[in-house]
């Protein structure tokens, strides 16, 4: 809410979620808000405007009014509190803590913890990029209190590095599914026959010579 008074009139702008919550049917939310404010302020020209938030799921104020509402009408707060931080982080959020505390499931008071991503607790990092939202929840047990944290989106911290040098090789990359033949040899078996000079050398014994010509003709009378 952005509050502006002047000689002339009181003019106060609504940052809501849902715009047509705010207005009501036919005008009558915010008629009966206008006469309100009013009669607290004891001002008669009083002029309320209703703006669209671009993305009400990162606002913590937003989030913790509708968890709070939610949580008046019987929802579960667990289920409800993990739906809340799905669609907080769907948006893009670094990370969201939902703190809810009071006699949640019994008459014994506690506080329920839901966290999800990476919460800045200190330092400049939480005093930068964490946002928060406080709502109250009226139940039949008594009142919940509802935190909610939100570290937005373009949160830098200081360990982040980003490596924007270029690689220094290309790697190759191969397919799965090619097959595995193009990594075997092909051999002409033609080329077995062929004893390379450089191999056998000039010194080659003469029995052994001997001996492969007998059994090429044996080979051949078979």
């Amino acid at each position: 809410m952005k509050f502006t008074p002047s000689p002339n009139g009181t003019r106060i702008t609504l940052q809501v979620g849902r715009v047509g919550y705010a207005i009501g049917k036919k005008g009558r939310t915010i008629k009966k808000l206008s006469q309100d404010i009013k009669e607290l302020l004891g001002a008669e020209n009083v002029q309320i405007e209703v703006d669209q938030l671009e993305d009400p799921e990162l606002n913590p104020e937003v989030m913790a009014s509708r968890l709070a509402v939610a949580l008046e009408r019987g929802r579960h707060f667990r289920r409800t509190a993990y739906g809340t931080i799905r669609r907080i982080m769907a948006k893009g959020a670094k990370g969201v803590e939902i703190i809810v505390s009071g006699k949640v499931t019994s008459q014994r008071a506690r506080t329920e913890k839901f966290r999800d991503g990476f919460i800045a607790k200190t330092g400049d990092p939480k005093r930068k990029y964490v946002i928060e939202g406080h709502a109250v929840a009226k139940i039949k047990r008594g009142v919940l209190g509802v935190t909610v944290r939100i570290m937005v989106p373009e949160a830098h911290l200081p360990d982040q590095v980003n490596i924007i040098a270029e690689p220094t090789h290309v790697s190759r990359d191969i397919p799965r599914d090619e097959d595995d033949s193009i990594f075997e040899e092909e051999f002409d078996e033609e080329t077995f026959d062929e004893v390379p000079e450089d191999i056998l050398g000039e010194e080659l014994p003469k029995e052994a010579t001997e001996a492969a010509d007998d059994e090429d003709e044996f080979d051949l009378e078979e």
